[in-house]
């Protein structure tokens, strides 16, 4: 019997990704840890979210947001001239823990509404006008409210 097929829960994971991917330093530290963590705690005030707890792993690995404990590690190692410590991952990972707070699991991670908070931090932050965020997500076949 041929295996089941999963179906992806998350069909817009890959395309963030993807999208992000496109965008020249969203993989490069920019940031002190320090200005990491302000970062996090103007974007949730402006959701009146309670900011998680912030941390800084060195290891080589992605950076996440565990809204369900309020903690957030930014990964801030560097690795062939690459990290996170710049806006847009913290921004990303800070749109998880907001998007968490307002809607708990009832959405996708990287659905619609997690868009919609991302790309209006991203905007917030002046990362680049509105409308070219929402072009090049457009390019990558993303949806967001």
């Amino acid at each position: 019997m041929p295996a089941k097929k999963v179906r992806d829960l998350d069909p817009q994971k890959d395309n963030v990704y993807s999208w992000e991917d496109s965008w020249p330093g969203w993989d490069k530290n920019h940031l002190s840890f320090k200005a990491c963590k302000e970062l996090v705690h103007i974007a949730c005030a402006a959701y009146d979210v309670e900011p998680p707890d912030v941390q800084e792993h060195k290891e080589r690995t992605y950076s996440w947001s565990r809204p369900s404990t309020d903690d957030m590690s930014i990964q801030g190692g560097e690795h062939r001239g690459q990290g996170a410590k710049n806006v847009a991952i913290v921004l990303h990972e800070t749109a998880h823990h907001i998007a968490w707070n307002l809607h708990g699991d009832r959405i996708q991670d990287h659905g619609r509404t997690f868009l919609g908070i991302y790309l209006d931090l991203l905007t917030q932050a002046m990362v680049a006008p509105r409308v070219a965020l929402e072009a090049s997500a457009r390019a990558f076949k993303l949806k967001w409210k």
